[in-house]
């Protein structure tokens, strides 16, 4: 049931009566057969994330463009929280670079009606399978004089580049294909225009929509479910073989070292955040401090990577969302900038959207948790358990190697190295407990002064982006004990 909402007063035409009670769930093509509402379309608006949708009135998509003063030619875009919104049949829900819905144009044509029992019956019957396995639509649009539908559901959002690439976009196309298929899609339909949920004038064949869910699909396990369904081979990912176990160890090294430099940066730009030295740097550029490897010659990478985490660190003290667009927007900004004041001859070489949706992920585990688990060990990640094995055996026998320089050369110039690097570790180490004693005596001062409760060992942990043990360890050695006594409950977080 839908509720009123002050934020619009549609209010769409309601489909010819028909007496529901007369058919069963399953003759309704495991539908339900209310029609959608106010509170219904705000929900979808929402999820699209969009501000304005590219619209037109009918089916003559050319108005769909205006002309501006110059002779440009641009899409007719028209705000999502406009009523004005409900005068265009026509909306693109999605484009080449964002996608948070999947849509399927059934060609089947059914009966006279717009209710799900006016849908064709060899539909319905698909409509049952995949309802039954919680596959079902999120949103049914059923044309009133044809009954043929359009199917919309909701996804995780995907990205592409500019050029509308990316695995994930390649994905949503094979799903689209695998779903389509299966519901006698129409083959021609171009993902561009689709009949807009929020229509509410009174076109004789307009579509009557009908809400049955707001559950969200993540792609990849929606189409494994689908293609059981219609019993499709399911693709298998090729693993990364490596030639040889040297050639692994090499790339796993690779690996390593860049996730220490990205962490060595993380670390350089959160302790750079608390001052406010960029406004007066010459090199900050149109917001985007850029980087120099020499002068002309712009560091790509690390200026798109050092804004970026500098974009996130203020959206987290604006208490803003840290989203994969706003984080990938801030990179693909930084990254073009930095090539456009110093290329020096070199072609832009961003990396593929997969990679910095990765990178997006990773921001967020830095910011929020202070970690390089988001990183997570490339041997894991990319080895598979054979290769896993032999770099064990390697790591065992450089262990060998390393055990003996030490018992025919104590004195040599690898045991005083390893002495060397072992004592600024524990150096690094002592100092390192220093300081986090003194952030959670800090925080239990501020906590006192403020006369609020005294933060559990969890919460600091959660705090300071490290284990339960580990502030464990440090309230032990400054013998802070826990206060005695379960909590009240309006105590308890």
């Amino acid at each position: 049931m839908t509720l009123p909402h002050s934020g619009h007063s549609w209010a769409q035409p309601a489909p010819t009566s028909v007496d529901v009670a007369a058919f069963t769930r399953e003759q309704l093509g495991g539908l339900y057969d209310t029609p959608e509402g106010v509170t219904d379309r705000d929900a979808l608006i929402a999820h699209l994330g969009r501000d304005v949708l590219h619209v037109s009135r009918d089916r003559n998509f050319t108005k769909a463009y205006q002309r501006t003063k110059d002779g440009t030619t641009v899409p007719l875009m028209w705000r999502t929280d406009s009523e004005e919104l409900g005068k265009f049949q026509y909306a693109m829900l999605t484009n080449k670079q964002y996608a948070a819905v999947l849509v399927v144009d059934i060609d089947q044509p059914g009966s006279q009606g717009g209710h799900p029992i006016n849908l064709a019956e060899e539909l319905r019957v698909k409509l049952v399978r995949l309802v039954t396995r919680g596959l079902g639509p999120a949103w049914v649009g059923i044309n009133r004089l044809s009954g043929k539908a359009q199917c919309l559901w909701l996804i995780d959002p995907v990205y592409a580049d500019k050029d509308g690439k990316s695995p994930n976009m390649a994905l949503l196309a094979a799903t689209s294909r695998t779903l389509g298929g299966f519901l006698d899609h129409d083959p021609n339909f171009a993902h561009r225009f689709s009949r807009s949920p929020f229509y509410t004038g009174d076109s004789p064949d307009r579509y009557i929509w009908y809400r049955q869910h707001h559950r969200i699909d993540r792609l990849s396990d929606f189409i494994r479910e689908v293609r059981e369904v219609t019993d499709e081979p399911q693709h298998v990912s090729p693993r990364q073989e490596f030639s040889s176990g040297r050639e692994l160890i090499e790339t796993v090294k690779a690996r390593r070292e860049q996730a220490q430099a990205f962490h060595a940066i993380a670390d350089e730009i959160e302790a750079e955040m608390g001052e406010e030295t960029d406004r007066y740097n010459p090199d900050l550029i149109d917001g985007v401090l850029v980087r120099w490897i020499n002068p002309g010659r712009a560091a790509r990478d690390e200026t798109a990577f050092r804004h970026v985490l500098k974009t996130a660190h203020r959206l987290r003290a604006a208490g803003e969302r840290m989203t994969d667009a706003a984080i990938i927007d801030a990179y693909e900004r930084a990254y073009n900038i930095a090539q456009r004041e110093g290329a020096d001859g070199r072609a832009a070489e961003m990396p593929p959207m997969r990679d910095r949706q990765t990178m997006a992920r990773r921001v967020r585990g830095y910011v929020t948790q202070g970690k390089t688990d988001s990183y997570g060990t490339p041997t894991a990640r990319y080895a598979t358990t054979s290769q896993r094995k032999a770099l064990a055996t390697m790591g065992r026998r450089g262990g060998r190697k390393a055990a003996k320089r030490w018992e025919t050369d104590p004195d040599g110039d690898y045991a005083q190295s390893r002495r060397e690097a072992l004592k600024a570790a524990n150096a690094k180490r002592e100092i390192s407990s220093e300081l986090l004693g003194t952030r959670i005596q800090m925080l239990l001062l501020e906590a006192k002064a403020q006369g609020s409760r005294e933060p559990t060992t969890k919460e600091l942990a959660s705090e300071l982006g490290v284990s339960v043990r580990r502030v464990q360890q440090i309230k032990k050695a400054l013998g802070i004990a826990a206060p005695r006594g379960r909590r009240k409950k309006s105590e308890t977080p």
